[in-house]
């Protein structure tokens, strides 16, 4: 992989992070932000940096409380489906089970490590264009403090119930869960067609997030 692409590929999710996370306060209420695209992405992220920068709280409750938060906002069934590609009606029952909570504990894990490190960024929500009925697409950008070019991240948001959920974001031309399908794909099929094999790079990848040891992660390594 060239150089360039493979930094964009790391960089990608430490952004997404820090579109997660920073974000002006916004004024529009929760019943505002539920119907509204653009206040959607405000009010996730206002929650996000209110967890993320409460000094008080222990690292296994802010992942408590980003858990919640990310299955409140993030269609989690569909990004792990999706992420799955060809391989989705490869598992069992009790494989495909273990698979959506590794999947739920991986974003977790290396995305609570990540965001910590940032706090004085700012996020500004840009535009939002309907796709259909069903979906939006909202723009944004990221301004760093350290004088860093801002970089635009967009969300694709998916219609649920009266509201929206997070499906993906794109982050420097990636859009990131089409990334992590390429690398669950390529796991499954450079074993064979294994399915465990994804469980078990998943729960490698849980193992080193939780000793603070992401090298690799964000390329899938």
């Amino acid at each position: 992989m060239p150089a360039r692409a493979s930094m964009r590929i790391l960089f990608a999710p430490l952004v997404f992070c820090a579109a997660l996370t920073l974000a002006l306060f916004n004024t529009a209420g929760p019943a505002h932000a539920a119907d509204d695209p653009k206040a959607f992405v405000s009010d996730v992220s206002e929650r996000a940096i209110a967890i993320i920068s409460d000094s008080a709280a222990s690292m296994k409750q802010r992942e408590d409380a980003f858990r919640d938060l990310l299955r409140e906002t993030a269609d989690l069934d569909r990004i792990a489906a999706f992420a799955l590609g060809q391989y989705l009606r490869t598992p069992g029952e009790a494989q495909r089970n273990e698979y959506r909570k590794l999947v739920e504990t991986f974003i977790v894990k290396v995305y609570v490590t990540r965001l910590s490190d940032y706090n004085d960024e700012k996020l500004d929500v840009l535009s939002a264009q309907m796709r259909g009925d069903n979906q939006a697409i909202v723009k944004s950008e990221i301004r760093f403090t350290n004088g860093r070019e801002p970089v635009t991240v967009d969300w694709w948001l998916v219609k649920s119930g009266d509201g929206y959920k997070i499906f993906d974001v794109n982050v420097v031309g990636i859009w990131l869960a089409q990334e992590q399908r390429s690398t669950f794909s390529s796991v499954i099929r450079n074993n064979g067609g294994n399915f465990d094999s994804l469980l078990e790079h998943l729960r490698a990848q849980i193992g080193k997030a939780e000793k603070g040891d992401l090298s690799g992660i964000a390329s899938g390594g």
